[in-house]
């Protein structure tokens, strides 16, 4: 009897640790990095990486956005699917709310863009000096 109450009990508990743990989830845009380089961009300089980045992430975007209380919006699409991004004042937090998922490539590319992390633009344009240094795992070096 001990046992089914056991398991009675933590069935009972696991869609209230779900919630705990969506209620705990933070936007990606609200995580540092990226949330500092956000508050340093200006508004015109974020929307232009987010359409960058929409598009490298093969998003179709509107020429032409909106805005929306106080925001302005971009709005991709892709095959049947849209999203929009909601790029708020410097001042409001987290800066920029809804587009692609959280484990979308448009994020770090965001963070990129803005020099707040992820496949920062300086780092591809570094070249790769570790070419031309031996490899000592083999035990020979390269001449």
């Amino acid at each position: 009897m001990k046992l089914r109450y056991d398991v009675a009990m933590r069935l009972a508990l696991a869609p209230l640790l779900l919630l705990l743990l969506a209620a705990c989830a933070t936007a990606p845009s609200a995580r540092s990095p990226l949330r500092e380089a956000l508050a340093k961009a200006d508004t015109s300089d974020v929307e232009s990486a987010v359409r960058t980045c929409l598009t490298q992430d093969g998003w179709k975007v509107e020429d032409v956005g909106s805005f929306a209380g106080g925001s302005n919006v971009v709005t991709a699409y892709k095959a049947k699917d849209q999203t929009d991004v909601y790029i708020h004042s410097a001042d409001q937090k987290p800066r920029i709310t809804g587009g692609p998922l959280d484990e979308s490539p448009f994020w770090k590319c965001l963070g990129g863009q803005l020099g707040g992390g992820g496949a920062d633009k300086a780092d591809k344009d570094k070249p790769d000096t570790d070419k031309d240094k031996p490899d000592k795992d083999k035990g020979h070096d390269k001449e």
